[in-house]
């Protein structure tokens, strides 16, 4: 086991209580329609074991709902068929690659939310070609961890001012 050096205790307990109440994750939680269960979550391995157990088919309604996306597009994204996504239960888990993968979709959005800080302007951001993803639609590129690092990576230019 590796020994932290003295000192960094108090440091990297700073830094988990900074990723732990990011405004980021706030926002995913919300937009997974999930705040009030998740609002206390006091680390990333908490949301993993949650991740793990599956997210209820209920959070992807309320992703589509919160942000005006179809469930057809929705369910592509996720590589799922439509009927076997409506066919799902409210309540019911979906698997945890699944769970992982709209919760990482949820989460750049959430990121594009502390940027734009509009739905209007999120949602035209998402669907307009974006000259740093070779004008490619950042929404079309959601559907792999791949394209959902680009997409984060562009926000991240944009929020530090780099032209993209």
């Amino acid at each position: 086991m590796a020994t932290v050096p003295p000192g960094a205790e108090r440091f990297l307990r700073n830094i988990n209580k900074h990723l732990d109440t990011s405004p980021s994750l706030s926002i995913t939680w919300e937009i997974l329609g999930l705040n009030s269960q998740m609002h206390l979550t006091s680390s990333y391995l908490d949301i993993i074991q949650f991740i793990d157990k599956g997210i209820p088919k209920s959070s992807v309604e309320s992703f589509s709902q919160n942000l005006a996306i179809p469930m057809t597009s929705i369910a592509k994204m996720l590589s799922m068929s439509y009927k076997t996504l409506t066919r799902k239960k409210g309540n019911e888990r979906l698997d945890s690659s699944i769970s992982s993968l709209i919760f990482e979709i949820a989460s750049v959005y959430a990121k594009a939310f502390e940027i734009f800080r509009d739905l209007d302007k999120v949602t035209r951001w998402f669907n307009n070609p974006n000259k740093g993803l070779r004008r490619q639609k950042p929404f079309d590129l959601l559907n792999t961890a791949t394209g959902i690092r680009m997409v984060n990576q562009v926000l991240g230019r944009i929020e530090e001012g780099v032209y993209s």
